[in-house]
């Protein structure tokens, strides 16, 4: 048991912050589709609007609190956690308002992903256009939020 506490020790905190934040996403998908049943409507709409803002009020309230008290955060060479607790009071309103306009952002093209993908596979498999063939699920929703939610922090999107 020791060596695997080890062995996880050892991993960079980026990876263990992504890993993270890949099984945030994935429950507040399975908890908003599947547990007010907005997976179940004819539109999507509703589902791509409340999954943006749960994302958005989890990451900003939850997730991004407990990862800065757990990790040091490295930005530009410097440790941005206590950047964190010393902003104006005009900067942290616009890093809550990007952050919940970035993860609606996510969201929305997430969905446009699922299109393609179903899209594609329907062409391939010479399917019905209606027809479902990768529906929405945490896991994979969660690994193209999270691959898709670090590129737009990399690229600059709420830094």
């Amino acid at each position: 048991m020791r060596k695997l506490v080890d062995k996880i020790k050892k991993i960079d905190d980026i990876y263990k912050i992504i890993f993270f934040r890949w099984w945030f996403s994935a429950a507040v998908c399975f908890f908003i589709a599947m547990g007010l049943q907005l997976g179940n409507q004819n539109t999507t709409f509703e589902l791509i609007f409340t999954l943006g803002l749960g994302m958005g009020i989890v990451n900003l309230f939850i997730f991004n609190p407990i990862i800065t008290s757990v990790f040091d955060i490295k930005k530009r060479g410097k440790i941005a956690n206590k950047k964190m607790n010393e902003r104006s009071i005009l900067e942290g309103v616009c890093y809550m308002l990007s952050e919940i306009f970035k993860s609606m952002i996510t969201v929305y093209i997430v969905s446009w992903i699922y299109q393609g993908i179903n899209m594609l596979i329907n062409l391939v498999g010479n399917y019905s256009s209606t027809n479902m063939s990768f529906p929405l699920e945490p896991i994979g929703f969660g690994i193209i939020f999270t691959f898709l939610y670090q590129l737009l922090g990399y690229v600059g999107f709420n830094r």
